[in-house]
């Protein structure tokens, strides 16, 4: 009997919900100089002392009102309506590549390039071991299997050297990813990828308007994908964009992403395929932000320029990377708290949000998290847990004002023990 007095529906032989997967008491001991401290709570200011800021606002002050309008007055608001097409020629074009496929997130657009570039069960692809989960998950989706590669201590991107020694006979791709907006050093990988016979992907979910070497990111490997997720630089509040100049690659995509339906008769299926379709309503939203992608990027370009001339003279801080050659587009804020600085990235983080100020701590390794513990017990990468450890990222987006980040600064400098 269930608390509000409903009884469970019986379950049928052998059937149950999907069971969650932990760690032991014992190895959770041991990963907890690692693991970040559960989440602080965010406390508005007192009287006079400023607004809540968010880790993330967007800015929707463009078209988007007049595009969705346009969806609500012509009644097309599915999959179906032209600005999915609209946003596809646009997104692919601004960063340099020739289609571009929208789905509804950036998780989906990940399988949906991975199972067009015909991963399967038995191979095996290089993932960073510090990213975000939707990375290694869409391999998992695949019936492929993730291999984790360390990230590399100035970057904090995968390491190629890593990459390198991890390639195996079951090895067919790598996936890069271009950390907090920063670009992976995909000349190296693509030299790995290349004398392995790889393909070579790029996770730009975070890195939209990045730049290596004078050419955007999304347009560097065989495909890449991107998140328009309500706190990515482009956004549409969900949704996800497969882009590529491989016109086989993304006809595939295009064929899996609605149904795998037949060309010659409907509800006729010889592959199987995914509903990962776009709605005209958020293409639409995703197309006005599109058009002011230079603008977004320059005001996080801008906030990371004020954020570093007010931290760099602090001890124990280490400020966000940008490798000579690339454009990092400071996707968020992000930096280490070393023991030098005096108190804990988690000390820090609990003070600053009882003044208001909402931050996110680093992604969790990959082979610490409970559902690849137990098929990666014992590896260990040292870069990445120790970016676990130490890292923070403060508030980003277009919305950020030079007195929020006077704000910021000055917390993190009174925190720093005299």
């Amino acid at each position: 009997m269930r608390r509000d007095g409903q009884r469970d529906a019986p379950r049928k032989k052998g059937w149950s919900v999907a069971p969650e997967i932990d760690v032991g008491e014992e190895e959770l001991g041991r990963l907890k100089e690692i693991l970040p401290a559960p989440e602080p709570e965010v406390v508005p200011p007192r009287a006079g002392g400023g607004r809540v800021i968010p880790v993330s606002e967007t800015r929707l002050d463009g078209n988007e009102l007049r595009y969705l309008s346009e969806c609500v007055e012509s009644n097309w608001i599915s999959s179906a309506g032209p600005f999915v097409s609209r946003f596809e020629a646009a997104f692919a074009a601004a960063v340099g590549c020739r289609h571009g496929v929208a789905c509804s997130s950036g998780t989906a657009a990940l399988h949906l390039a991975l199972s067009s570039l015909g991963l399967g069960l038995g191979d095996e692809v290089i993932v960073p071991a510090f990213t975000m989960i939707a990375t290694a998950n869409a391999v998992r989706y695949t019936g492929a299997t993730p291999v984790f590669a360390d990230a590399e201590a100035e970057t904090w991107n995968v390491d190629p050297g890593a990459v390198s020694a991890k390639v195996g006979p079951r090895t067919r791709g790598i996936i890069a990813v271009h950390t907090y907006g920063h670009p992976a050093d995909m000349d190296a990988l693509r030299r790995i990828a290349e004398r392995h016979g790889l393909f070579l992907f790029e996770d730009a979910a975070e890195a939209h308007g990045a730049r290596l070497g004078g050419r955007p990111v999304g347009s560097l490997g065989d495909a890449a994908t991107f998140s328009f997720y309500g706190n990515k630089i482009v956004s549409c509040g969900e949704g996800g964009m497969v882009t590529t100049n491989d016109g086989e690659v993304a006809a595939t995509a295009r064929h899996l992403r609605d149904h795998a339906f037949s060309s010659d008769r409907h509800f006729w299926h010889k592959r199987l395929g995914f509903n990962y379709r776009m709605s005209n309503l958020q293409a639409a939203v995703g197309l006005a932000q599109t058009e002011r992608l230079p603008e977004f990027v320059e005001a996080r370009r801008t906030s990371a320029r004020l954020y570093h001339e007010k931290l760099r003279e602090i001890p124990g801080l280490t400020l966000p990377p940008e490798r000579r050659g690339t454009t990092n587009v400071f996707w968020m804020y992000a930096l280490l708290v070393g023991d030098g600085f005096g108190i804990s990235r988690d000390a820090l983080r609990q003070r600053l949000a009882r003044r208001g100020i909402e931050t996110r701590s680093f992604f969790v390794p990959l082979h610490i998290q409970p559902v690849y513990f137990g098929a990666h017990r014992g590896e260990r990468y040292p870069v990445a847990e120790e970016l676990c450890r130490t890292g923070l990222y403060l508030a980003s987006g277009p919305a950020l004002s030079a007195r929020d980040i006077d704000r910021i600064a000055e917390e993190i400098r009174l925190a720093r023990p005299a």
